[in-house]
């Protein structure tokens, strides 16, 4: 598919289910940074890697026998991290399958998160421990560094016995962290020297989920209380939709817009940004109903309701670049949402005519013909006359008049990504090739070699063989 001939006013949001993919104990999935793989947590302890293009299982990670939790890509989409309901979390290396470093914790983690900017670091929120952030050795055998940060007066309940924050997620740039916590508050933690910069109540109910704007400075958060709420974060020195905060102004929170099903009263499985941070999607959770709703992010105006089986939403995800949408049903099948685009070619080629029905083309009985008489009874070599006006063309034209072609490989600014500075290190998946068991690769090179031998023998009229 051509993105350049997309139609740039068609909506970024699917239309319906496309494919299905078959994953018996999914329960989370997340895509990564650019959209080219689908991961997915499962119950028995397993991660799988989903190819994009084919829908195939790429790779399949063991994590433990403990159910997942759930899981974060790197930036690069080399490093993987997921996490467990035993406290265990585990990073992953995609490129030697191997796992780069393996944390423990004293309870269950609640959510985790890898930073947008390093790869060696991510914030964990055990369930009865207060938040930590983990960063990891350069050596292989350097130990993980593990910091707390205290972002309240009591970061674990001494009643319940429950650590305050309940999710997290990183900024834009990584400069700080988000966390959630129970009593309906959201805390910036600042990561360098991890001390809170800036605290709002939202509301008087826990905080489930909180998720950052890709194309902008603005979260997103999900509340016990049904309601789903759009904060934008003020940050020093930054020009937002609203004002100009000056420099050396602490970052603020300012909630802009609030979003919920007055009627039903559902509560919402997950609260994420579209791919260009216009819309707001969220699933409802529902045993009935496999429902996805897109709101406008600014007015809060229901835009479109995907409507899908009668199965229990359990995740969703959101393709960062294209109208693709991933959900996650209670029988473990993975739904994928989009839409076909519908390409304007005529827009592109002002000589390309579209037919709207079917015409009958007659063709010259000497179309094909290499030699066209003419009308005064002479004839003409096409094919001669072809390679004569290209060999004119090439001695008679000067370098600096000449047309150079250039293939532009620059980004699209559509389709960049606005949430890092440095490129991508171009990390691609290795593809391993698996040869037959009972046929070892140094039988099939035997046997390979035995059909077609490697020297060229040329027989003679009397039966002999000449070698070259």
């Amino acid at each position: 598919m051509n993105r350049k001939l997309l139609d740039p006013f068609e909506p970024e949001y699917p239309e319906a289910i496309e494919a299905c993919l078959d994953d018996e104990y999914a329960v989370k999935c997340a895509f990564s940074h650019n959209g080219e793989l689908l991961a997915t947590s499962r119950s028995d302890g397993f991660c799988y890697i989903w190819d994009m293009d084919t829908l195939n299982v790429m790779r399949k990670l063991s994590h433990s026998d403990t159910a997942l939790a759930g899981l974060s890509w790197s930036r690069s989409g080399r490093y993987i991290l997921t996490y467990d309901e035993a406290g265990v979390c585990v990073v992953w290396d995609l490129q030697t399958q191997t796992v780069r470093v393996r944390v423990e914790f004293g309870s269950a983690i609640a959510c985790a998160r890898m930073h947008p900017r390093n790869s060696a670091q991510f914030v964990v929120c055990p369930v009865r421990e207060a938040p930590s952030l983990v960063t990891i050795g350069k050596g292989e055998s350097a130990e993980p560094m593990v910091q707390q940060i205290q972002i309240s007066a009591e970061s674990v309940d001494q009643k319940t016995k429950a650590a305050s924050s309940t999710c997290c997620c990183f900024g834009k740039k990584g400069i700080y962290a988000f966390f959630g916590t129970s009593k309906g508050a959201i805390h910036a933690v600042h990561t360098a020297t991890l001390e809170v910069t800036c605290s709002v109540k939202l509301s008087s109910s826990a905080v489930n989920t909180v998720a950052r704007n890709p194309r902008g400075s603005d979260i997103v958060t999900s509340s016990s209380d049904r309601i789903l709420r759009v904060c934008e974060v003020y940050l020093p020195g930054q020009e937002t939709r609203r004002k100009v905060v000056a420099a050396g102004t602490p970052p603020s929170i300012t909630v802009i817009t609030k979003i919920q099903d007055i009627v039903n009263r559902v509560h919402w499985a997950q609260a994420l940004f579209s791919s260009s941070g216009d819309y707001i999607v969220s699933g409802i959770q529902h045993k009935a109903e496999h429902n996805i709703y897109i709101w406008d992010k600014l007015s809060g105006s229901l835009v479109k309701m995907l409507t899908g089986p009668n199965e229990l939403l359990e995740d969703c995800a959101v393709h960062p670049l294209r109208a693709i949408y991933a959900s996650v049903s209670t029988f473990g099948i993975i739904y994928m949402w989009t839409r076909v685009p519908q390409q304007n070619w005529n827009a592109f080629a002002p000589g390309f005519r579209e037919l709207e029905e079917n015409i009958d083309y007659t063709e010259s009985e000497d179309i094909f013909d290499r030699r066209i008489v003419q009308e005064n009874g002479g004839t003409v070599d096409c094919v001669l006359e072809r390679i004569l006006q290209d060999a004119h063309a090439v001695a008679g034209a000067d370098e600096t008049e000449m047309d150079i072609d250039v293939d532009i490989t620059d980004n699209d600014p559509l389709f960049s990504d606005s949430d890092s500075q440095s490129e991508d290190d171009g990390f691609v998946i290795p593809v391993r090739v698996e040869c037959d068991d009972k046929l070892p690769p140094t039988t099939v090179l035997s046997e390979l070699e035995a059909q077609q031998p490697l020297t060229n023998d040329v027989p003679t009229e009397s039966g002999q063989t000449i070698t070259e």
